[in-house]
């Protein structure tokens, strides 16, 4: 016997395949309930952020216990917001985002206002 456990290449994907049940993990729609992708979902006290990419707009982050808000951003849309989300050990809490579109006007004027400003 060479001593090696024979679990041993096993044991990093089985520490993984349970970190991935750590964090948040939701769902972006529109208010008509149509998936969106291409959403930023930022979460406090953490630098990256995640860009939604599932096409039935899906997203997970592990995140360790603790309490944080989290938004999701998208141009042409207001940006939302949840506050004191609580992720417990060993759990993966559900967090859905519904963004409501700017109206058409809203989103020009913005624009403008940015173009001014340079």
């Amino acid at each position: 016997s060479s001593g090696i456990n024979a679990e041993w290449p096993l044991r990093p994907g089985l520490a993984f395949s349970k970190l991935a049940n750590y964090g948040i993990k939701g769902r972006v729609t529109d208010f008509k309930g149509s998936p969106m992708t291409g959403v930023t979902i930022t979460v406090s006290g953490v630098s990256k952020t995640i860009k939604v990419r599932h096409p039935e707009g899906y997203f997970w982050r592990p995140l360790l216990k603790g309490t944080y808000n989290i938004s999701a951003s998208k141009p042409g849309y207001y940006p939302l917001s949840r506050r004191n989300i609580e992720v417990m050990e060993n759990e993966s809490t559900v967090v859905p985002f519904i963004l409501i579109a700017k109206k058409p006007s809203q989103v020009r004027r913005k624009a403008r206002r940015r173009k001014r400003s340079m």
